[in-house]
């Protein structure tokens, strides 16, 4: 494999165990496999005709196809060699706890991404990688429309999940830059008509 990665044809992911910069890759654990090509692992697996029928990519391959995709939107943005991507694994013994990405801004810090399906898509490993973070937001993509969510940890700190479509993978930086086009604070902040659900937080998105 890393006579594959020399050529480019795809690149070693390996997990890191920290919450906040920086992030050193544990070299000693499993990477993932990251491919140039996302037709190059569809062709690998025998799943191409499968791919070509689905309304939402999250359910082809039990989702790792839509993770694949975004983490090849997230190589195209890479603007040096040198970089590397990472994902989060929790240091506990026979822990299964793993965040799909952490995008790595040079501007502005590292951000959480999760790549799921679905409203009721449990979120258990951001939940402790939250707990443990100074990150005060976190991305999910998925199918469904942009929002917002603001979950309540049980420790009692909130944070800001940032629900997007697949096909905002390749912009995360410049949306960082903007703020995601949505007023995080004012989330965060639980105005009067935020609906509760149990632990977790939503507020109704205003139309004008």
């Amino acid at each position: 494999m890393r006579t594959l990665q020399k050529t480019m044809l795809l690149e070693l992911v390996y997990p890191t165990v920290e919450t906040s910069l920086p992030l050193p890759p544990d070299l000693k654990k499993k990477p993932k496999l990251l491919w140039l090509d996302t037709g190059l692992v569809n062709y690998a697996a025998g799943v191409q005709s499968e791919i070509f029928g689905k309304d939402d990519i999250s359910d082809a391959w039990r989702g790792r196809i839509a993770e694949h995709i975004v983490g090849q939107e997230f190589l195209a943005q890479t603007p040096s060699f040198l970089e590397t991507r990472n994902f989060w694994v929790r240091e506990e013994k026979n822990s299964q706890a793993e965040i799909d990405f952490i995008f790595k801004s040079r501007r502005y810090g590292i951000m959480p991404v999760e790549v799921k399906s679905g409203h009721n898509a449990h979120l258990k490993s951001l939940q402790l990688f939250m707990q443990q973070s100074p990150c005060t937001s976190a991305v999910r993509f998925w199918g469904q429309p942009k929002s917002i969510d603001t979950i309540e940890l049980t420790s009692g700190k909130t944070f800001s999940l940032i629900n997007l479509p697949y096909y905002y993978a390749g912009m995360v930086e410049k949306m960082m830059q903007d703020g995601f086009g949505i007023n995080i604070r004012h989330h965060i902040r639980l105005p009067r008509d935020t609906i509760r659900i149990g632990r977790r937080r939503r507020t109704p998105q205003r139309h004008p």
